[in-house]
């Protein structure tokens, strides 16, 4: 089958949606089928440089479109990057002619790009999968950046709408989000529920002090608290900075916050203005060094914000399970997170602006001997593999919009 995905992030970006894309389409090359993907023609999180416009990786065949390179400095700057590479992908998907592609698969990066490849899927007599990360406007309302009611949510509300109830299938990541999908007029047959899975290519199994990026960040034997990924507007970190802050006397704590994105400033003023030792921020990692940064750390954050279950997922907590490491998970109660650990016993479970309680779970946990915190992340790591196996989810995808 020949393939097309329309993407604004693709390898070599390391966000989650990149990379799990790459996996697709690698999985999709290797059962036999022809994939070319449309992505942008520079990196998610910084524009310094700009990619080749053609590449063959690992055969898959990638077009890198114009965009303009304004950056993340500003709102203004990112809706403008965003806009340019919608009309140049627009105009390169109603240039398809009829018999180029089989399948189209569009994703939610960037926001509603979906609606053009649906228009056009319908027009070439191209099958549509559209694989949900987020959901647009509600992510938006929630963080405050779109008015509840206003003419831009019930214009990008319309926009969603027409991709979900008008894709040969949709794939949605977990039940609080399939049945939101069934809301907004999903066809009940459309929808399959495949969570998302771990994007390592290896985990690290020495010991504790021996891991290589534990030794070259000088994290020594402090106790390393790990935010790793997006530092987006849907992420809210504030409980755990408040919670670094409570900690500030305590030397055996450290606060890693590793990744980007428009949040990391939020970080960076933090840390300033309490001038707090017990926070580093270091850079998003590539893939190959991914198993070695996550796996310095004794305990993994993973997010959500209120208001937000049903309409993102935090891909991130699968990753944190499958290298068996116990989980901090700030967010509602009500929740796919909240279902996995349910599961587990003695994982750390906040709601926000519970930091006084976190910190006193986090000390109370890291009073524990090593061996009893091993065991909760061992069984965290058993329950990934027996849940959430990267080949079997990938697998499954693939059966999904193959049909």
């Amino acid at each position: 089958m020949r393939i097309i995905f329309i993407t604004q992030v693709f390898y070599p970006d390391t966000v989650s949606v990149s990379q799990h894309l790459t996996d697709l389409a690698n999985k999709l090359v290797e059962n036999g089928h022809e994939v070319t993907v449309y992505t942008s023609s520079y990196p998610y999180e910084e524009k310094t440089h700009r990619y080749q416009p053609l590449e063959n990786y690992q055969g898959i065949k990638i077009r890198r479109l114009w965009q303009s390179s304004f950056g993340k400095g500003s709102t203004l700057a990112r809706l403008f990057d965003f806009f340019t590479y919608y009309f140049s992908i627009s105009i390169k998907l109603f240039c398809l002619k009829k018999n180029d592609y089989d399948l189209m698969v569009g994703t939610t990066v960037p926001p509603l790009l979906s609606f053009v490849g649906v228009l056009v899927s319908k027009i070439k007599g191209i099958k549509f999968h559209y694989w949900v990360m987020d959901l647009q406007p509600e992510l938006s309302i929630s963080t405050g950046l779109i008015k509840q009611g206003s003419l831009s949510a019930e214009f990008f509300t319309r926009l969603g709408n027409y991709i979900i109830r008008n894709s040969t299938g949709v794939i949605s990541l977990d039940r609080f989000m399939t049945q939101y999908l069934y809301s907004r007029g999903a066809k009940k047959d459309s929808v399959a529920t495949i969570p998302v899975w771990p994007v390592m290519d290896d985990t690290f199994k020495g010991s504790r002090m021996s891991n290589p990026f534990r030794i070259e960040n000088s994290f020594g034997d402090k106790v390393v608290i790990m935010y790793s990924g997006n530092h987006a507007y849907v992420h809210q970190l504030d409980t755990l900075l408040e919670a670094a802050h409570i900690l500030r006397q305590n030397s055996r704590f450290l606060f890693v916050f590793v990744g980007g994105g428009v949040r990391k400033k939020d970080v960076t003023a933090f840390k300033v203005k309490y001038q707090l030792d017990n926070i580093v921020q270091l850079p998003f990692q590539p893939r190959e060094n991914v198993h070695n940064s996550l796996g310095s750390s004794d305990i993994q954050v993973v997010i959500l914000g209120n208001g937000q279950v049903g309409y993102t997922h935090p891909n991130k907590v699968y990753g944190a399970m499958y290298i068996g490491k116990p989980i901090l998970y700030i967010g509602p109660t009500e929740s796919h997170v909240a279902d996995l650990l349910n599961d587990l016993e003695r994982n750390i479970s906040v709601q926000h602006g519970e930091s006084k309680v976190l910190a006193d779970r986090i000390e109370l946990l890291f009073a524990r001997s090593w061996d009893e915190i091993n065991i909760i992340g061992e069984n965290n790591m058993i329950y990934a593999q027996n849940n959430f196996h990267p080949d079997v989810l990938k697998q499954k995808m693939i059966d999904d919009i193959i049909g």
